[in-house]
């Protein structure tokens, strides 16, 4: 099972120029076809406290290419939507999982790592970069940021900053988006 922490190997593959450890733990991406249940109108998969998946609620089976960064065994560190904002898959990079193999070579989820390592806030914004206020925040506590299609902004931290991080986000004004996506 993944660790719920930093691993130390994780962190010596860090790259000096990276503003934060958590870049280097979607560094060494492979693409692979990520089979997963989805209910057609939001997505999926959907899972329950245990990260067992809802197959009730995600009836169908969708197919989305993902990086993804073996982690040993059947556990896989998402590090890529790469669908971008077509996305329908609910997880995000830094979110593990464990998957089967098919015989075709794609990867069918079983289930979802909980409790996540990370929380993930998305906003609709037009201008964010490693220099916002935000973003040193981010950065200081582990997390990262990426934009998708100039202007779809997802703000990864590890969990146990969560609470601290959206409180800077809306009790100190610096949430980064006019249009907030998903917290």
């Amino acid at each position: 099972m993944p660790s719920q922490g930093v691993d130390m190997q994780d962190v010596a593959k860090i790259k000096p120029e990276y503003p934060s450890a958590f870049y280097g733990l979607v560094e060494e991406a492979i693409e692979a076809v990520l089979l997963y249940p989805a209910d057609g109108d939001s997505g999926g998969p959907f899972w329950d406290e245990r990260g067992e998946l809802d197959l009730v609620r995600g009836k169908d089976w969708d197919e989305e290419d993902v990086g993804i960064v073996p982690l040993g065994g059947d556990c896989y560190r998402l590090a890529e939507r790469l669908m971008g904002p077509f996305s329908g898959l609910r997880l995000y990079w830094g979110d593990e999982f464990t998957a089967d193999q098919t015989d075709e070579g794609a990867l069918r989820i079983t289930s979802v790592v909980v409790p996540r390592r990370y929380v993930h806030f998305r906003f609709l914004a037009s201008k964010f970069n490693n220099d916002h206020p935000l973003a040193k925040h981010l950065h200081a506590m582990g997390g990262g940021w990426e934009t998708v299609a100039t202007g779809m902004l997802t703000l990864t931290v590890p969990a146990e900053h969560g609470a601290e991080f959206q409180r800077l986000m809306y009790e100190e004004g610096l949430a980064p988006g006019v249009i907030t996506l998903e917290v």
